[in-house]
């Protein structure tokens, strides 16, 4: 049952690969592998190149300093950043403003079945995309020992954990808000605003930080 309703929870997540919102009709073959195509190249080619280029400019410099705390310490920022704001609106959404909420629990399902799979549904690894890429270069590039090799790989699931839980925590905080707005989508355009309005004013503050 619960790899049925997790099935469920990632096909509503991804629903607009194959189904047009529009007409509420399936997508030809070619659409929707086009939109897959261009969904990979975006997440893994655009974003996780971009942070695997800048894990190879600071990682040798960092790590040959005896500063390998810092780089690891700036993924993580990076990370739970992009982690958090990555999920947050689908654990808004999937998880406490899911609209079959009541139609789950009218049928004979053990709430906690439902609960795990609608949690397993949030815990998507946007953090991933910064941490392994920036794992790997430390891996060719750090001279890492034993022990930081299991500790790197340690860290990047504490992190996935970590946005997990804090995307658990301001979902529920925009569930509270959006339920006394007529208009919902107000606040999701609201709060994507403040996320990359923080981003980029970090991003473009970085370079100064790092160098001071």
């Amino acid at each position: 049952m619960l790899r049925v309703l997790l099935k469920k929870q990632l096909s509503e997540i991804f629903r607009g690969f194959f189904y047009n919102p529009k007409t509420n009709r399936a997508k030809s073959r070619s659409a929707t592998v086009g939109c897959l195509i261009a969904f990979n190249l975006l997440i893994f080619g655009l974003l996780g190149g971009m942070f695997a280029f800048l894990a190879v400019g600071i990682c040798g410099p960092l790590t040959s300093a005896g500063l390998g705390w810092m780089y690891f310490a700036l993924l993580v920022l990076i990370a739970v950043a992009l982690g958090t704001f990555g999920s947050v609106f689908n654990t808004y959404a999937g998880l406490y403003l899911a609209k079959d909420n009541d139609l789950l629990l009218s049928m004979p399902i053990p709430v906690r079945i439902i609960m795990i799979s609608r949690l397993l549904g949030v815990y998507l690894l946007y953090s991933g995309i910064v941490m392994l890429p920036g794992v790997i270069v430390y891996y060719i590039m750090g001279n890492p020992s034993p022990l930081s090799v299991i500790g790197a790989l340690l860290l990047t699931l504490l992190v996935t954990v970590i946005v997990f839980l804090l995307s658990c925590l301001l979902g529920w905080v925009i569930a509270k808000i959006s339920v006394k707005l007529k208009n919902k989508s107000f606040i999701t355009v609201l709060i994507s605003l403040v996320f990359l309005g923080i981003y980029y004013f970090v991003y473009f503050r970085a370079q100064g930080v790092i160098a001071a």
